[in-house]
């Protein structure tokens, strides 16, 4: 999303991603379910039902691992490998997951 680039040594949200990227991932998350929301509705007819399959988490915190615990464990990874000069740094800094993992609340105000 725009305004990840400050997200140095993550490569999603994680406890040390500052909070301008936080909103920025979820800014972006708001947006493309939103839009994703909207052209789905045109297909329902009138009284129709829609079954949704999305990874999301139980907590409020948006770092939480219980969603993306397999991003982290990449990160670690892809981190110790930039550190020993096995991949570039800056190019592992200037990637970012586009993956967020909604609250409960979150899709609750979304769907609404």
């Amino acid at each position: 999303p725009q305004g990840a680039e400050e997200n140095r040594g993550n490569i999603c949200i994680a406890k040390t991603s500052p909070s301008s990227v936080v909103k920025a991932y979820f800014d972006q998350f708001q947006n493309d379910f939103t839009m994703f929301l909207r052209c789905r509705s045109k297909e329902l007819i009138g009284g129709g039902k829609m079954v949704l399959t999305i990874l999301g988490r139980k907590t409020n915190e948006p770092y939480s691992k219980e969603s993306s615990y397999m991003f982290h464990l990449l990160a670690t990874v892809l981190n110790n490998m930039a550190t020993e000069g096995l991949i570039d740094e800056e190019k592992l800094n200037r990637f970012n997951l586009p993956f967020y993992a909604p609250s409960p609340t979150e899709l609750g105000f979304l769907i609404e």
